[in-house]
């Protein structure tokens, strides 16, 4: 760990939210979900315990507007650990979203030149609380990340992840255009699907340095206890139920005492099934960060 060095970085990241549904759509399997997000840029600076980060989206977005929407968005995130445990507390909301080859779904369903069916109505959010303890006190998930640490020889064991979620889909206007389909159960007209669920990931992390080239994996499976709810025509229908999760954090790049290079990544997935129907998302980022670690020069003091 670098606590006593000024480091300085800046990196290029994107960010996106996905999701689907799947049932029997008159003899559709599945609707795919889309955002158009832009590409972010941020600027950080830390400093023994004070750390800022400061992200902001550049002009334009990922894919043409026209054919694809334009997706409004705001996250926000803390993270801090405490000896083995590792704390992450993030917020995600966005609005406007597209279903993908949807011209295949109905003739007279009106999409774009890309086959997209929009929706800018159709928001997408997401709280969530995590805590990972991990039984090898060499693994750090700051250091695995590579800004004010690194890697100088291989390290593995067991974690558990701790988590605690609220998430969901709404859309005052409809999730599903069902009124293009002939079968149209009560989910299927739904305005909001959303899910309280909390439970345990037991993984697995391996991290390495070899020769300034770092690596590592966090990797879990697990489950949850879900309550979840989905609306329609002012009615609302509650189940409870056991919902699987899994946990995948991955880094690479080359990092040695002075100065990095680190691409990381997080993939955290969601998911609600009522009966045949299932509702699946995955929150997911990719972080490309170069930094450099200045030396700070101290004063001697002598009685």
């Amino acid at each position: 760990m670098h606590k006593n060095r000024l480091v300085i970085h800046t990196s290029i990241s994107l960010r996106d939210a996905p999701f689907s549904f799947k049932d029997d759509f008159d003899g559709v399997k599945k609707l795919g979900y889309r955002a158009n997000l832009n590409v972010i840029h941020g600027f950080g600076v830390a400093y023994k315990w004070f750390a800022l980060n400061i992200n902001y989206k550049l002009p334009g977005y990922v894919r043409n507007t026209e054919k694809y929407g334009r997706t409004k968005y705001f996250d926000l995130g803390l993270k801090f650990s405490f000896k083995q445990w590792y704390f992450n507390v993030d917020f995600h909301d966005y609005i406007g979203y597209g279903i993908k080859k949807a011209n295949t779904l109905s003739d007279t369903l009106p999409t774009t030149t890309s086959g997209y069916y929009l929706n800018d109505k159709i928001q997408s959010a997401s709280f969530g609380v995590n805590a990972y303890h991990f039984f090898n006190k060499d693994l750090n998930m700051k250091a695995a990340v590579g800004i004010v640490g690194r890697y100088t020889k291989p390290v593995h064991g067991p974690y558990i992840r701790l988590t605690s979620n609220i998430h969901g889909v709404s859309s005052n206007n409809g999730l599903i255009p069902y009124e293009y389909f002939t079968s149209t159960p009560s989910i299927h007209k739904s305005t909001s699907i959303s899910a309280f669920d909390f439970g345990g990931i037991p993984g697995y992390a391996y991290l390495n340095n070899i020769d300034g080239w770092q690596f590592g994996a966090f990797a879990g499976i697990g489950a949850v206890i879900q309550a979840k709810v989905y609306s329609f025509e002012n009615t609302q229908r509650s189940f409870l139920g056991i919902s699987p999760r899994i946990d995948l954090k991955l880094q690479a790049g080359y990092n040695v005492e002075n100065w990095f290079l680190m691409l990381t990544s997080s993939f955290d997935q969601k998911n609600i099934r009522v009966k045949s129907f299932s509702y699946n998302q995955l929150y997911y980022y990719l972080r490309l960060t170069y930094g450099y670690r200045f030396k700070i020069k101290t004063k001697n003091k002598s009685k």
